[in-house]
């Protein structure tokens, strides 16, 4: 009979590491869902990007070219005392009048933006209702008769940005 203490005892040459194989197995999900996140936002951009002109930075006269826009005059002055912009002109498109404003950052086009959902209506109070289009860069609107033709015929040759109504104030 052989005593208790002297059993041969068994050694496994690999020991086993469970709780590291779970760790590279959480680890390699993260680092998978992040990829997917990241391929989820980033592809869209970037199918969307080369289709849509953006016009950041650019001359008035080149979106009014890309218009087919007709007698481009550039803006005599260039007042930014109210929002930042790149360039301004005048030109006529279907034979209305129309404003075409460039800006340098997206920030501008937002500050843009802000002015007329929140400043026009309590200044210019007969603007309510008035439509213009705006895009990657671009703002185009009919300041004269303040139609919405202009601004969705910009969209349609443009092939970009949306049309914007300027709605009432708020009290």
């Amino acid at each position: 009979m052989v005593a208790l203490q002297d059993a041969p005892v068994s050694v496994d040459p690999t020991p086993r590491r469970p709780r590291r194989s779970r760790l590279t197995v959480i680890g390699a999900g993260v680092v998978l869902a992040a990829a997917a996140a990241t391929a989820g936002w980033l592809a869209p951009r970037l199918i969307a990007h080369p289709t849509q002109p953006s016009y950041l930075g650019r001359d008035a006269a080149v979106v009014a070219k890309d218009l087919n826009c007709a007698r481009y005059t550039k803006a005599a002055t260039h007042d930014e005392s109210v929002y930042r912009y790149h360039d301004q002109g005048t030109c006529s498109l279907e034979g209305t009048t129309v404003t075409i404003t460039t800006f340098d950052r997206e920030s501008d086009g937002d500050a843009f933006a802000s002015v007329m959902k929140a400043v026009i209506p309590i200044l210019h109070p007969t603007w309510v209702g008035a439509t213009y289009a705006a895009g990657p860069g671009w703002v185009l609107a009919d300041t004269r008769n303040l139609t919405s033709a202009p601004a969705e015929l910009a969209v349609h040759r443009l092939k970009s940005g949306a049309t914007y109504v300027i709605p009432a104030a708020s009290h």
